[in-house]
């Protein structure tokens, strides 16, 4: 796994506007998304719409965009992770992981949630790895046929 030796390469930063409609497209052109069938418009309501409980942040690496983060506080006695997404070319460098350690600091709760869809592989290695474990399984969820866990990892 290669990784960023200097910190000043990765950073989270409130999502602005003018990012959202090529967010959109690519996260559409993305699993676990790509599979449902999002669409563009769906995204773009998601990460504009007004939520006070939402926190929407653009992953930066050297100064490009790398992913997306959307956090809804409060949740279940900690924070829940909506949206992870890295983008190709970004994954598997730790950036994930680095975003998970930001979150535990910045929230200083004893629970992290999250979900995961039960065909996404990928994501259920990535979340297993950092610790998390399934709690529950959301039947028929997002359509039916096709189940979401929810998946937690206790802080100390």
């Amino acid at each position: 796994m290669n990784s960023y030796d200097d910190e000043q390469q990765f950073s989270l930063s409130p999502l602005r506007p003018e990012y959202v409609s090529a967010l959109s497209i690519i996260l559409c052109s993305m699993d676990p998304w790509l599979t449902m069938e999002y669409t563009p418009e769906a995204f773009e309501l998601y990460l504009l719409n007004p939520d006070p409980a939402l926190a929407r942040h653009v992953v930066m690496i050297s100064g490009r965009v790398a992913g997306v983060l959307s956090l809804r506080n409060p949740w279940l006695f900690g924070p829940l992770i909506e949206l992870l997404a890295l983008f190709d070319g970004f994954r598997s460098k730790g950036t994930g992981s680095r975003i998970l350690e930001w979150v535990s600091k910045r929230y200083k709760s004893t629970n992290l949630w999250a979900t995961v869809s039960s065909f996404n592989l990928k994501a259920q290695k990535f979340y297993g790895r950092a610790g998390f474990e399934k709690t529950a399984i959301l039947e028929d969820l997002i359509k039916p046929g096709w189940n979401e866990i929810l998946i937690r990892k206790r802080v100390a």
